[in-house]
């Protein structure tokens, strides 16, 4: 049986839209990632209590409500608190304001995101950083694998 990276996907907690993470979680399926969606309005307590239930390679967090950045400077900082050297992305629409969401950049990668995914080109910008992932021999899409999780 082949082992594929794991990947944990959630969102902030105010944050109700699902629509996007079933599509991250098809995404990254197709992208050879094995994938637990841990649905919508995410408790900070949840993204730590999974990520103590099963070793993950990479946390992803997604936010169309605007609130992204605000909420997730938050889980960023317990998360580093745990896990210092694992992967941590985040993406969407962060802010409220379109011109703040470039200047939030920044302040999310300084607080401990490894890459913050924004803008017109933030799927495209998400893929290059996946191919920048150690990859595991013989890896295949694990679109397959990818059973809704949520709940």
């Amino acid at each position: 049986m082949k082992v594929l990276p794991h990947c944990l996907l959630a969102t902030v907690e105010s944050d109700s839209h699902m629509w996007n993470l079933v599509y991250l979680q098809l995404w990254l399926g197709e992208h050879g990632l094995q994938v637990k969606n841990l649905g919508s309005c995410t408790p900070i307590d949840a993204v730590l209590g999974a990520l103590e239930q099963r070793r993950s390679d990479l946390l992803v967090i997604s936010s169309v409500n605007g609130h992204g950045y605000s909420q997730g400077l938050e889980l960023i900082r317990q998360v580093r608190q745990r896990y210092p050297h694992l992967r941590c992305v985040i993406g969407g629409k962060l802010t409220t304001s379109e011109a703040q969401t470039l200047a939030v950049r920044r302040a999310l990668i300084d607080a401990g995101y490894n890459q913050v995914f924004v803008g017109a080109d933030a799927i495209e910008q998400f893929s290059a950083y996946l191919s920048t992932l150690p990859t595991q021999p013989d890896a295949e899409p694990a679109l397959a694998l990818c059973a809704p999780s949520w709940g």
